[in-house]
């Protein structure tokens, strides 16, 4: 790409986290053009901070009207790939806050249309900007721990309160099971551990302590995820934005060959330490003042402007690092494929942690372009059931019982507190219309009132299919998981579509759900291969689950 001159910057979320980046920019040559949020009573106070000539209620408004060479995604997490996606297809270059997507479908997206635009895009995780990390990441550079095998990283960040001002946090933040939120951790880390990634990770919480002012659960309170690096190191990464204690949002270990790393963790009397080989034969701490000839010249003696420019100067040096590689000068440290490898796990995590805890695979995002797409998995109901419908049996405290208009807001929390994102009215109106009469179930925790699982007996036929009856949107609240619910609401539905004539019953469902797959297994459901690789993935899938494994079904 060729090097340009005035670079012409927009921001979404201008209001909030987008309204931080004015100094960065002005110092690095570039200006804030326009300003986006939806919140208009505060466009105009906005535009005259950031000093932008134009402002938009609506960001495709927007993208298709000012004059933008790149713009800033500081808007809720949710929005935070739709909203790149439209920009780098439009040729305009992409800083977008952390993390980069909210689950791994829309990350796909993200990536074959970055791949296809040529614009750069840049996920701005400041924490790999912060002075120690940056000295810790050239230490690394010049092998001084030498071989790395093991680090930690924390971010413990009580958000209980802000959750009711920011409300998209209630859900996005702290209403997902797992590590969604975890790039603050990994980024440093992955800086360090260059040219490594993560290739499988487990995770698993430590329970529920806390109700936000609707009685409702929080995600599990502190949230560990296990990383397998391809290299054979190991990672841990804690997440807690729940438990009442002291923030401490920086914390991170580093252990290698020849040396060792720990961060501050907060207090009086904390400080950052370091051992090298180089340092001392015998192992023992210095302070980073030790190693403070290995920080680059940038960070030694950073202009006053960066000391402004918010997270200890760190978002004054990735903007450097954004507008230099939108000029061509340099490439971009974080990239889509970097920016995949902070995210992917975090990810993918949310899936584990519903699974009891299981190792799953990360996926590489280098490999999408060149991957077609996976059909879904299908499973059938084998005709030698046909006449033996499967008969619900529920825990003492639980009901099943037929959906109601007035279960929507229950639902749809049920629906994101089981890992399926993206759900409204208009999702549960579109999904009703191909439910059979009695066939959407939910199964109501008694002392509760509240919904904790659910299934649909839906009439969808295809070609593979041509009269039949689908299980479909199967969903339990974690927090009752190990009680049979799951088995129960879905023979609920078999029982259902046995008795409305139908004889060719399947799902569909992804490879990593493995927790739903042993269930429809135990049910009496076995996989269904219409095509290329399937035996292949259901041996895979059964090695991993343990489970005798029988590919007979193939009408």
């Amino acid at each position: 790409m060729g090097a340009i001159g005035r670079v012409n910057v927009g921001i979404v979320g201008a209001a909030g986290r987008g309204g931080a980046f004015r100094a960065g920019f002005e110092a690095n040559g570039a200006r804030i053009h326009a300003v986006c949020d939806i919140n208009e009573d505060a466009l105009d106070e906005c535009a005259e901070k950031l000093g932008a000539q134009e402002k938009y209620a609506d960001y495709a408004t927007m993208i298709e009207r000012s004059e933008l060479d790149a713009v800033v995604i500081g808007s809720p997490m949710q929005f935070h790939v739709p909203q790149s996606r439209m920009a780098v297809q439009e040729g305009i270059h992409v800083l977008c806050e952390v993390p980069a997507g909210v689950n791994v479908e829309e990350c796909r997206e993200l990536v074959i249309a970055c791949n296809e635009s040529g614009a750069v895009y840049m996920m701005a995780e400041n924490y790999a900007y912060m002075r120690a990390n940056v000295m810790v990441r050239e230490l690394c550079r010049r092998g001084l721990f030498g071989t790395l095998y093991y680090a930690e990283g924390e971010y413990l960040h009580e958000l209980k309160e802000l959750n009711e001002i920011t409300t998209w946090r209630r859900k996005w933040q702290t209403g997902v099971e797992g590590v969604t939120y975890g790039t603050h951790s990994l980024g440093p880390i992955l800086q360090w551990m260059a040219g490594d990634r993560v290739v499988r990770v487990c995770c698993e919480g430590s329970g529920y302590h806390y109700k936000d002012p609707r009685g409702d659960n929080y995600h599990q309170d502190s949230n560990v995820m296990l990383c397998k690096m391809r290299s054979g190191g190991l990672v841990k990464i804690r997440l807690d934005m729940i438990s009442e204690r002291p923030h401490a949002m920086a914390n991170y270990q580093l252990q290698g060959t020849d040396g060792c790393y720990e961060s501050s963790r907060g207090g009086q009397t904390e400080s950052a330490k370091v051992w090298l080989r180089s340092l001392s034969s015998e192992p023992m701490w210095f302070g980073l003042d030790a190693v403070e000839e290995y920080l680059p010249e940038t960070w030694r003696n950073p202009p006053e402007v960066a000391l402004r420019a918010g997270h200890g100067g760190s978002d004054y040096f990735e903007v450097l690092d954004f507008v230099n590689a939108v000029r061509g000068l340099a490439p971009c440290p974080i990239g889509i494929h970097e920016a995949m490898d902070m995210t992917l796990p975090g990810l993918v995590s949310q899936q584990s942690i519903l699974q009891g805890g299981g190792w799953l695979p990360v996926p590489d995002s280098r490999q999408w372009p060149e991957e077609p797409s996976k059909p879904q998995l299908r499973m059938v109901w084998p005709e030698r059931l046909l006449d033996s419908p499967p008969v619900p049996r529920l825990p003492d405290g639980y009901e099943l019982r037929q959906y109601t208009a007035a279960d929507e807001r229950d639902y749809l929390d049920l629906m994101d507190k089981a890992g399926f994102v993206g759900w409204d009215h208009e999702r549960v109106e579109r999904q009703r219309r191909s439910v059979i009469p009695g066939g959407f179930f939910l199964i109501e925790h008694r002392p509760s009132h509240r919904p904790v699982a659910t299934a649909m007996a839906q009439h969808v036929p295809d070609e593979l299919h041509p009269q039949g009856g689908v299980l479909g949107w199967v969903a339990g609240d974690p927090a009752h998981k190990g009680k049979g619910l799951g088995l129960a609401v879905c023979a609920a539905v078999v029982a259902r579509l046995l008795s409305g004539g139908y004889r060719h019953i399947y799902l569909r469902t992804d490879d990593l759900r493995l927790a739903a797959i042993k269930t429809y297994l135990k049910l009496g459901f076995e996989p269904f291969l219409f095509c290329e690789g399937m035996a292949e993935r259901w041996q895979k899938v059964c090695e991993t689950l343990g489970w005798p494994l029988s590919l007979d079904a193939s009408r």
